[in-house]
């Protein structure tokens, strides 16, 4: 007669437990991923109604959250916005995001075009890329960083009054915030933009521009926060670096300290630096004929100020708009944001 070795009824039970305790924990994890979901689809669409600090309403069509086991994200086969207060509305193709479920706080989402925006300042803008993704990285203060790339960017305005259309385009563009305490940090990155006139030839010469800077109080921003129309005025930051390079060695660099009064008139003392002198008059002159005579005493000015030689640095100072070069030759006027 065969009869079970001691001890194997309790290994069998011990097994049988923990096969229950796995399934048991299978089922928890579903019902929370789902709970989560149902959660997360909820708040979004009261965000989306307006319940936002910028209230800003933004449709969704088709909403739906997707990723289960390991990853959860809204789906939306169309995204529009409506922003009364700035009158702005927009309209894009599909959007997929995503989170991983161990890290929430980390979003990446992607959005098709094409895009159209409107405003009621009087321009309409119609967009396309091949590409367009970003990223959010959220903590217990809010939002702490966000990023966003495109690749073959391209973009046409519309003045609305006068059907005036201008075409710009770009291989590559990023665009980077992070909270730097109560400041905000900015990076800019476009390679190889163009602009023209709708059916004409570029206006300029490739342009790559990089810009880095800091705003001063304004990491609320990330989180969508700050006083209704508030924007920049009364603002005031550090310019870092800005580089404009037009190939050929014509390349332009600024960085110093700017402030914006309330009334919109920029303020700063910014540091120049200059590649290539001739070479920018000559791209300027052919861009812009009805400024060539301004264009040519400004450079003759320049050669001046850096004896002679085709490179060099300059102070370029900004009182309320008025642009005074080398701290004592007025050249012209910015006109208020």
């Amino acid at each position: 007669m065969a009869t079970n070795k001691p001890g194997t009824s309790a290994i069998s039970r011990k097994i049988m437990r923990l096969g229950i305790l796995i399934l048991l924990a299978i089922a928890v994890y579903c019902g929370a991923w789902f709970f989560a979901a149902n959660s997360l689809q909820k708040s979004l669409l009261a965000f989306f109604g307006g319940e936002n600090p910028a209230e800003v309403n933004i449709s969704c069509d088709d909403t739906a959250v997707r990723g289960f086991p390991f990853r959860i994200g809204l789906f939306c086969s169309r995204v529009g916005l409506d922003d009364r207060f700035h009158g702005l509305s927009a309209s894009f193709g599909a959007l997929r995001s995503a989170a991983q479920i161990y890290a929430p706080g980390h979003v990446v989402w992607e959005l098709d075009g094409p895009g159209e925006v409107r405003s009621a300042l009087g321009f309409s803008a119609a967009l396309q890329w091949q590409a367009l993704r970003s990223s959010v990285d959220s903590g217990l203060s809010g939002v702490d960083r966000t990023s966003l790339e495109a690749t073959g960017a391209k973009a046409t305005l519309t003045a609305m009054t006068t059907g005036q259309t201008f075409d710009t385009a770009s291989e590559h563009l990023e665009a980077h915030a992070r909270r730097n305490g109560d400041d905000l940090d900015i990076a800019l990155l476009v390679r190889n933009g163009i602009f023209r006139l709708a059916g004409g030839a570029p206006v300029m010469p490739p342009v790559s521009t990089t810009v880095d800077l800091t705003l001063a109080g304004k990491a609320k921003y990330l989180d969508m926060q700050g006083d209704r129309g508030e924007g920049l005025y009364g603002s005031s930051g550090e310019v870092r670096r800005i580089a404009i390079d037009l190939g050929e060695g014509r390349v332009l660099t600024a960085n110093g300290p700017f402030s914006v009064g309330t009334d919109g008139q920029i303020s700063g003392k910014l540091r120049l630096e200059m590649e290539g002198i001739d070479g920018w008059k000559d791209t300027l002159v052919t861009a812009f004929p009805d400024a060539a005579d301004n264009i040519k005493s400004g450079t003759k000015i320049l050669k001046a100020l850096f004896s002679g030689k085709q490179n060099g640095g300059v102070d370029l100072k900004i009182e309320n708009g008025v642009i005074i070069l080398g701290g004592f030759i007025p050249i012209g006027v910015l006109p208020p944001i």
